[in-house]
């Protein structure tokens, strides 16, 4: 199997995260003019592509293979913080979707801030604290589900998240914190 150079671009994007039709629009062209060539160069190595046209992302993950198949894509552990506010800003969106016909969702960093303290133990040391927050702002938008708009404090939730937290992990946040309450 022969591979082009601008194939090759687009799977190294890919392994280095999500892949956005607005963002890089020449890969995304690339990745839906070969994704069979794409999605078959992967699958011996136990990887598979994630291709939402309607919502104009892509990105790769594991493919459930045999125990002893080596892993090629790391699971990555989150802290609390950066956890939260991925729920946070997928509920937000659900929320967004709802009631507004815009097609893209944005946040000013007060907001997200604002959102996210709501949920966290009262500190002495605010300072300190808005800084752990914009912290894991930072880490959300290296995950690729924050993008931060250019000359201002306004960050655009990326539908991606949708993909990684589904209605199901919403549900089980919800309840725990109904359980919190309760306490």
């Amino acid at each position: 199997m022969t591979i082009n150079q601008e194939t090759s671009k687009t799977i190294i994007k890919l392994f280095s995260g999500v892949l956005y039709k607005n963002d890089q629009a020449k890969l995304w062209l690339e990745l839906e003019k070969s994704y069979a060539v794409i999605s078959d160069y992967l699958k011996p190595l136990g990887v598979g592509v994630v291709f939402d046209e309607a919502e104009g992302y892509a990105y790769l993950e594991n493919l459930e293979l045999a125990e002893d198949f080596p892993v090629l894509l790391r699971k990555r552990a989150l802290s609390y913080k950066v956890s939260l506010l991925i729920v946070l800003l997928r509920k937000r969106l659900t929320q967004f979707d709802m009631q507004s016909d815009e097609s893209r969702a944005v946040l000013s960093r007060e907001e997200i801030v604002d959102m996210l303290e709501l949920f966290l133990a009262q500190s002495s040391n605010e300072v300190k604290q808005i800084k752990e927050i914009e912290i894991s702002i930072k880490k959300v938008v290296e995950l690729g589900f924050l993008k931060r708009l250019q000359n201002s404090d306004n960050y655009e939730i990326k539908r991606v998240i949708k993909s990684f937290v589904d209605a199901q992990c919403m549900d089980d946040f919800d309840k725990r914190l109904e359980e919190y309450a309760k306490v």
